[in-house]
């Protein structure tokens, strides 16, 4: 029944799972994202600051190596980051992450990230592995580096590699005229 559960609700977040962390703000995202936030909690909501990072840990998640690459992830985004322990509640910092995995064969293949914002939920973000591959400890740190920085507003996407004009066939040189 657990195990049901589990699969149920891990099958609702990723349902919108694209490679890149494709929920992250961003657009109409962004609104989709503030739009989630109940009209009475937005009332008490206050700015945080992203600097500032409680990682708050999953005792479901087993992998050391990708709490680490979370972690990684938002300092390489100049965050100071605090690790809670599960079942801390997310009112405990004022800007607090969680995640959850998702597996197949025994083999990672997604993140999912819920921000929490003086408590409230604010944003859920994903990331996954590229079809029939796992998710590398590079990958699991560049989501959390991306969300940390579009939440900031600092993220720059990588530019992608311009395309050169088409040239034209080569011609033969035209003959003189004497």
């Amino acid at each position: 029944m657990k195990k049901n559960l589990l699969a149920a609700i891990l099958a609702a977040s990723l349902v919108g799972v694209l490679a890149g962390c494709s929920s992250l703000p961003g657009g109409d995202d962004e609104a989709q994202a503030t739009a989630a936030v109940p009209a009475d909690e937005s009332k008490e909501f206050k700015p945080v600051s992203y600097d500032q990072v409680c990682l708050l840990e999953n005792s479901a998640v087993k992998s050391p190596k990708l709490v680490e690459a979370i972690e990684a992830g938002l300092k390489r985004s100049g965050a100071e980051v605090k690790r809670l322990e599960p079942g801390t509640s997310p009112k405990a910092c004022p800007f607090v992450l969680t995640y959850e995995v998702a597996a197949q064969n025994g083999v990672i293949t997604a993140v999912v990230f819920q921000t929490f914002e003086n408590g409230i939920p604010r944003m859920q973000a994903s990331g996954s592995a590229p079809k029939g591959r796992g998710l590398t400890v590079a990958m699991a740190a560049g989501y959390a580096h991306e969300l940390l920085g579009r939440l900031k507003g600092t993220y720059k996407q990588a530019p992608k590699p311009a395309q050169q004009p088409a040239q034209a066939p080569a011609q033969a040189p035209a003959a003189k005229a004497k």
